[in-house]
C-alpha cells in the first residue's frame, strides 16, 4: 500500500497537538527503535577479534599495540588478562608481519638499566644488588634466545667477597629453562648453557650450575663423585652406545627394505672396570759407561839401610848387554798388581697404565626385517617372504655395521616377519553448514533485518497510526443515514467521511474508503472516548 507523504507528514504534525503523556510515549518509542537498528547494524558490522598472542610482558605488548596502531588495524586489549585481540581475517598477515619485526620478544633491561641515572646515597649493596640483577637478566635473554627454549631464568648465589675470611665460599648458579612443546635439550645444548652460566660469572665452576625445565626435572649432572652418579653416567653412555649402532643399522638397511621396514635393538655388555697399573722393567743388554785399568809391576829388591838417608838407596842396576851389543830381555818382576774398575748403564723402564673404562664385552643384536611386498599374477599386492639368500646378505651388512667380533662372543639376529600394519586414522570430518564463518555472517546479518523489520511493524507502525490526522475546521464522522458532526448533530449526505474531503467516501471508491476506514480505525484506538460518543448518537438517531 502507498503511502501519501502529505499523509505522513500530518501525522507528524498531528503528535504535537497530543498530550504529553502521549507524545513522550511516541518519542521514547521511536528513539529506541532508531537506537535498536543502529545498534544491531553495528554489531552486525562488527568483525570477530581473535587472540594475537597469549600472556605477553608489558614492554612487548606495547611494542605490538605501536606496530598496529602504524598498521592501521584495529584492536582490542582485554581489561583482565591483558591479551590482544585483533580481527580474525587479518590475524595471520599480522603475526606474519609482527614476526618480520622480530616482534614479540622478551625484553628485559640487563645492563642497560647501569646506564640509566642512578638517585644519591645509593649503597654499595644495592649497587652490587643491581649488578647482580643485570647479570641474570642478561643471562636470561642469552638462554631464551636458543631454538627450543621458549623462556629461561638465571638465579646466581654470590657470596661476599673478604679479605679477612680464609675459607670462602663457592659461587653457584640455577638455570630455570621452560621449553616449547615437544621439544628437549640436546646433550650439547645442555653442555652450553652450563658452560655459558659458568664463564660468565668469575670463580664460577661447572659443576656448581644446575639446569632445570619447568617440569623440576634436572637436566644437569653436578659431576658428584658417589657411586650412585657414576651408575647414572654409565648407564646413559649405554644407551647412547646402543642407539648408535641401532642407527648405524637402520641407516644401512632402509634405502635397501624401505622405510619403516626394519626394527633393531642392540644389547651391549660394557666394562666400566676403571684398570690403574704400573711396571719397571729392566733390559737384559749391559752397556758400558765408564772403564778404569791400574796395573802395578816391581823388579827391585826392596829398600835397605838406614831409614831417610841417601846411602840406603842401593845403585841402579846396570843394563847388561849381550855380544851384539843389544840389551838382554828384563828380569821378571819380582811383585805385580793388577785392578780393573768397570761401570755399567742399567737400562729401567717405569711404565703406568689407566685403561679407559666403557669397553665393549659383549654385542647382542636383533633385527626384525618386514615381509617384502609384489605384485602376483593376478595384479594384486601380497606380502612374502625374504629369500635365505637375502637374509645372509642382511645378515652380512648388519655384522659389518655393528663391528661383529666372534672373539668377544657377538651374536647376531635376524628375523624376518610380516609387520602388522598400523590402524588407519579416519579422515578428518568436513567442516559441517554451522561451522562455516560466512553462515554465522550471514545469519548476523539476517537477525538485524529481521530486528529492525520487527521494529517497524511492531513499534513504529503502531505509533504511527495512533497519532489521527488533523482536520482543517471542526472533524465529522460521516454514518449511513447522514453526517453526524462533533457535536452529534447529522448531517443530510449518505457517505462515510472523516474531516473536509469532498466525494471521498464513497463505497465504489476504493481507495478512498480504505482510506477512511482506516481513519476511523486509527481514531478509536487514539480517542475512543470521542468516537463512542458518536457510536451512541447514530444508535440514537437509528431510534
Amino acid at each position: 500500500m502507498a503511502i501519501d507523504p502529505q499523509q505522513l507528514l500530518n501525522r507528524f504534525s498531528a503528535i504535537s497537538r497530543q498530550p504529553a503523556t502521549r507524545q513522550l510515549r511516541l518519542l521514547l518509542g521511536l528513539a529506541a527503535s532508531i537506537a535498536l537498528g543502529i545498534g544491531l547494524v553495528q554489531w552486525a558490522m562488527t568483525p570477530d577479534f581473535t587472540p594475537l598472542y597469549g600472556e605477553l610482558s608489558p614492554a612487548s605488548a606495547a611494542e605490538i599495540i605501536q606496530s598496529l596502531e602504524r598498521s592501521g588495524v584495529s584492536y582490542k586489549v582485554s581489561s583482565q588478562s591483558g591479551i590482544i585481540s585483533v580481527p580474525s581475517d587479518v590475524v595471520r598477515e599480522m603475526r606474519l608481519k609482527l614476526a618480520g619485526e622480530g616482534l614479540p620478544q622478551g625484553h628485559t633491561s640487563g645492563f642497560d638499566a647501569l646506564h640509566q641515572e642512578q638517585q644519591l646515597g645509593v649503597s654499595s649493596f644495592m649497587e652490587k644488588a643491581r649488578f647482580d640483577r643485570a647479570l641474570e637478566q642478561e643471562l636470561s635473554s642469552s638462554i631464551a634466545s636458543l631454538d627450543s627454549v621458549k623462556a629461561a631464568r638465571v638465579h646466581l648465589a654470590l657470596p661476599a667477597q673478604s679479605a679477612f675470611v680464609r675459607k670462602k665460599n663457592k659461587p653457584a648458579a640455577s638455570v630455570l629453562v621452560s621449553l616449547y612443546p615437544g621439544r628437549q635439550l640436546t646433550e650439547n645444548q645442555l653442555a652450553g648453557i652450563v658452560h655459558l652460566v659458568a664463564f660468565s660469572v668469575p670463580g664460577l665452576e661447572a659443576d656448581q650450575v644446575s639446569v632445570v625445565d619447568n617440569q623440576g626435572k634436572l637436566l644437569s649432572s653436578q659431576g658428584n663423585g658417589d657411586e650412585f652418579a657414576s651408575t647414572k653416567e654409565n648407564f646413559r653412555y649405554s644407551q647412547q652406545l646402543e642407539q648408535s649402532y641401532v642407527n648405524r643399522i637402520t641407516e644401512i638397511l632402509t634405502p635397501i627394505l624401505g622405510v619403516g621396514a626394519v626394527r633393531a635393538q642392540v644389547a651391549a655388555e660394557l666394562d666400566f672396570t676403571i684398570v690403574e697399573s704400573t711396571s719397571e722393567r729392566y733390559e737384559p743388554e749391559k752397556l758400558v759407561r765408564s772403564e778404569q785399568l791400574v796395573e802395578e809391576l816391581t823388579t827391585d829388591g826392596g829398600a835397605s839401610g838406614v831409614p831417610g838417608t841417601l846411602s840406603n838407596q842401593p845403585p841402579p842396576e846396570p843394563v847388561a848387554l849381550n855380544s851384539d851389543g843389544e840389551q838382554e830381555p828384563p828380569v821378571l818382576p819380582s811383585r805385580s798388581s793388577k785392578r780393573e774398575v768397570r761401570n755399567f748403564e742399567l737400562d729401567k723402564t717405569i711404565s703406568h697404565t689407566r685403561e679407559t673404562p666403557g669397553a665393549v664385552k659383549k654385542l647382542s643384536v636383533a633385527v626384525v626385517v618386514d615381509y617384502l611386498e609384489k605384485l602376483n599374477d593376478e595384479g594384486e599386492v601380497e606380502r612374502v617372504p625374504l629369500s635365505e639368500e637375502r637374509l645372509a646378505e642382511i645378515t652380512a651388512l648388519v655384522k659389518e655395521a655393528v663391528g661383529f667380533n666372534s672373539e668377544r662372543g657377538d651374536r647376531v639376529n635376524v628375523v624376518n616377519a610380516s609387520f602388522v600394519a598400523p590402524p588407519e586414522f579416519e579422515p578428518m570430518p568436513a567442516p559441517t553448514l554451522l561451522e562455516q564463518e560466512w553462515v554465522w555472517r550471514s545469519g548476523k546479518f539476517l537477525l538485524v533485518g529481521v530486528s529492525i523489520l520487527a521494529t517497524i511493524l511492531i513499534v513504529l507502525r503502531p505509533l504511527l497510526q495512533a497519532s489521527p490526522l488533523p482536520a482543517a475546521g471542526t472533524p465529522a464522522l460521516a454514518g449511513p443515514g447522514g453526517t453526524i458532526a462533533a457535536d452529534g448533530s447529522a448531517m443530510a449526505e449518505d457517505r462515510v467521511t472523516l474531516g473536509y474531503q469532498q466525494n471521498a467516501g464513497l463505497i465504489g471508491s476504493q481507495p478512498a474508503y480504505q482510506q477512511q476506514l482506516n481513519m476511523a480505525r486509527s481514531m478509536v484506538e487514539g480517542e475512543p472516548e470521542r468516537v463512542a460518543h458518536v457510536v451512541k448518537s447514530w444508535v440514537a438517531a437509528d431510534g
